[in-house]
């Protein structure tokens, strides 16, 4: 009797331990596939932080402003803090600003800055650090009810204040930044069209967490955040591709860039000079007195977070520059932040920075298109 149970308990803590043995190795594949995946994102770009994100690099005291979601470290640093309702550059404790021994001391240096890694979004219990809703964010608003979209939205907004939609001189030359898929998919921050509350997409308040349903959940390799190419089949049923909604919004945002660029070449006897913009070194190195009759071409760019353009001379030299450093004869700016080229400029770049073609908020992005084509009439 006695070695009959002692066979059974011995059997029972032999199945535990396999049990157990087992799911380590599934949950260490799990993982294992994740970092793969991992990798592959651009999350795991490990020269982008080297680049954008270290006080004792070329950033300096910058790095307070792109650390805050160009590396790991600055990142928690600073989600803290924006959960407290600063969502500023990254301060010290106290709340004054960082010096650059405080950002190198977080790590924010050439080398110990990291890439955005598991931690960087998740807490030790796999939770993701912010959900449901988010704090003020960097763009000027909250996003209220987005799931577990609000952890993607702290980093991919405009990160430049709120629009005033009828502002009639917003007093900057200023673009968007780049990752503005927050502002787009919530109907946000455009010149032209009084959005209010009322363009927010539903796909980011009707479909379950906004951006991880799409990037994440329906994805084979959500760590990667790719979508798949028949994502909006799952919802909009088999005929309905990405590129439906994509073809006609990138023939109204080319219209749009080419009515920009129309509209500066337009004024190029205006242009006597300009401070020419080296992006290998990340500076502007020489005042060019330029004769406007030698511009043949442009191509609109960003230059170090403003709106800019890239100029064609006869002889086939390239010049880059941002608009406000265009002069004229007088040395005043050749185009005036009143301008509406300026405020059409903004919206270009925010539909453009958001990387989706219309995709996220269909509807949003094209009366801002359409207003500002008006607007440049």
């Amino acid at each position: 009797m006695r070695w009959g149970r002692a066979l059974t308990s011995f059997w029972i803590v032999a199945l535990a331990l396999a049990l157990m043995l087992g799911a380590g190795v599934v949950a260490a594949k799990a993982q294992a596939d994740q970092r793969a995946q991992w990798a592959k994102s651009k999350h795991a770009n490990r020269l982008r932080p080297t680049l954008e994100a270290t006080a004792d690099g070329r950033r300096g005291l910058t790095a307070a402003h792109c650390g805050r979601c160009h590396s790991e470290q600055g990142f928690l640093a600073w989600l803290p803090q924006m959960q407290k309702g600063n969502s500023g550059l990254i301060a010290r404790p106290d709340g004054s600003p960082a010096d650059i021994q405080y950002l190198v001391s977080l790590g924010l240096s050439r080398f110990s800055v990291r890439p955005q890694t598991c931690t960087t979004c998740h807490q030790a219990d796999y939770q993701l650090r912010q959900a449901g809703t988010t704090p003020l964010l960097p763009a000027g608003f909250r996003a209220i009810g987005v799931g577990l979209g609000a952890q993607c939205m702290l980093c991919h907004n405009s990160r430049n204040g709120a629009i005033v939609w009828n502002q009639e001189d917003p007093r900057r030359y200023t673009a968007p930044h780049t990752a503005s898929q927050a502002d787009v998919i919530m109907g946000k921050n455009v010149f032209f069209v009084d959005y209010g509350n009322n363009f927010i997409s539903p796909h980011a308040t009707f479909i379950g967490d906004s951006c991880v349903a799409c990037h994440f959940r329906m994805s084979k390799a959500p760590h990667t955040f790719k979508v798949e190419v028949t994502v909006c089949s799952r919802c909009h049923g088999p005929d309905m591709t990405a590129s439906r909604v994509q073809g006609p919004t990138k023939t109204l945002i080319h219209e749009l860039e080419a009515a920009l660029g129309a509209k500066i070449l337009a004024s190029k006897d205006r242009i006597r000079s300009l401070r020419a913009w080296d992006a290998k070194v990340y500076a502007f190195t020489e005042t060019v007195t330029l004769d406007p009759a030698t511009i043949t071409s442009l191509h609109l760019i960003e230059v170090a977070g403003q709106q800019g353009v890239e100029f064609t001379l006869s002889g086939g030299r390239k010049i880059q520059t941002q608009i406000g450093e265009l002069r004229d004869a007088a040395g005043r700016p050749t185009f005036a932040t009143s301008d509406p080229i300026v405020r059409a400029g903004w919206n270009f770049w925010l539909v453009e920075g958001d990387d989706s073609w219309g995709v996220h908020n269909p509807r949003f992005v094209r009366q801002g298109v359409l207003n500002s084509l008006d607007a440049l009439k």
